[in-house]
């Protein structure tokens, strides 16, 4: 019997995990060299408080509009909810240089300043197949897209 409650213990605690809590252990995939494509934010992550996550629905976003930006060689282009956004940036391995980054800021959420507010802070990134993570603050903060399907 003490093995048994113990066993569903163990289960709750597991069942009681978020699965944000798991996207702390996201894997580079050290193959995948570039950050070329079209992506969307969907969450924003602070690793110095108990690894907090902010999503769209915590914020104000006007009925859910997102940040999607596409991504080539060396600049970017994309919308910031309301508005058209564009820039340049540099890449040297996993390290990142926001060069440039522009666009009006006209009637944007707050969804849409959280992005601004960080894009020139960017200093590392990591991705898989499955999303990417712009890293700011020495590590303590990031930025999570996640790639859009056509």
């Amino acid at each position: 019997m003490k093995r048994l409650s113990v066993l569903f213990g163990i289960f709750l605690l597991i069942a009681g995990c978020e699965k944000d809590d798991v996207s702390r252990s996201f894997e580079d995939d050290s193959s995948i060299k570039t950050i070329t494509g079209k992506w969307v934010v969907v969450s924003y992550q602070d690793y110095t408080f108990k690894n907090p996550l902010i999503r769209k629905s915590d914020v104000d976003s006007w009925n859910g509009m997102d940040v999607i930006l596409t991504f080539t060689t060396d600049s970017l282009y994309g919308r910031n909810t309301t508005n058209s956004v564009n820039g340049n940036y540099t890449i040297s391995g996993r390290n990142i240089h926001i060069i440039r980054y522009g666009g009006t800021k006209l009637g944007q959420p707050e969804w849409g300043n959280m992005f601004t507010d960080v894009v020139h802070l960017f200093q590392k990134f990591e991705i898989n197949k499955y999303q990417l993570r712009f890293y700011y603050n020495d590590y303590k903060n990031s930025v999570n897209l996640e790639p859009v399907v056509h």
